[in-house]
């Protein structure tokens, strides 16, 4: 974990109030899929910083890319600025996936999408399918992306606008009985988990989930974003932000 000085090469809109924003650094730590970065904005009246997950990351040009979605002030200031703007980015911070198996099934809800791409960059070799789901064709984000990077992408959305109708969390489901995945990597709402763990119960196949909770200072101090988890000596809260984002669904209390 470092507190670096970033370069925006790029902040763009690619879908329905979705951005997408690739920042430079002079250097840049190895990275795993779901780690997050914290972005100092560049509006003194916006004291803390915001999180975001490294959606995607290139060691070679030392960049790391970040899709977001404007959905408060501090989301707006950031859609705000232009490239060759700098801005005071922490970075890498959490646990991260690290998938022990071969055959490795992604399950993405809405924004928790941008998890993803950075997990196939992070772990070469392994196979990787892709199930990804929305509520409108608008929001379709990153098929494109992990297209170029998976064995297989399938969308889903809601109102069957675009690719398969109906919950990503049905149709990973019935795909994972043909594919037989060694691990599932989810990342999306709470709803979300509570559904995926629904449908993979009894499957013997380990699922690991990525939280998405509010976080004040990023490193473990504030305790804004603890969560309660099971352990072998009953119930306790860790800190999403230092213990995880990832955890063992089962042991996650929801």
């Amino acid at each position: 974990m470092k507190d670096r000085i970033a370069t925006v090469v790029k902040n763009v809109p690619v879908a329905d109030g979705i951005w997408s924003m690739t920042i430079a650094f002079d250097d840049i730590e190895e990275i795993k899929g779901a780690q997050f970065l914290d972005i100092k904005l560049p509006d003194p009246s916006k004291v803390l910083r915001r999180p975001f997950c490294i959606c995607d990351f290139d060691k070679e040009n030392k960049t790391a890319d970040v899709c977001y979605a404007v959905v408060g002030e501090g989301t707006k200031v950031l859609s705000g600025v232009k490239a060759g703007e700098k801005l005071n980015v922490l970075l890498p911070l959490g646990n991260g996936y690290v998938p022990k198996g071969n055959k490795i099934m992604l399950i993405g809800g809405g924004m928790g999408t941008a998890v993803l791409p950075a997990v196939v960059t992070a772990n070469p070799g392994k196979e990787f399918h892709a199930f990804i789901g929305f509520a409108n064709k608008g929001k379709v984000v990153l098929e494109k992306e992990l297209g170029e990077k998976c064995a297989s992408v399938t969308v889903a959305t809601d109102d069957g606008s675009y690719g398969k109708k109906g919950f990503v969390t049905t149709v990973a489901r019935e795909a994972a009985d043909v594919l037989k995945p060694d691990e599932i990597l989810v990342c999306g709402p709470e709803v979300m988990y509570k559904a995926i763990r629904k449908c993979f119960d009894g499957s013997g196949i380990p699922v690991y989930v990525s939280l998405e909770q509010r976080m004040g200072c990023g490193i473990g101090a504030c305790l804004v974003c603890n969560c309660k988890v099971k352990r072998a000596d009953g119930e306790g809260y860790v800190r999403v932000c230092k213990d995880g984002p990832v955890f063992l669904l089962d042991e996650v209390v929801l």
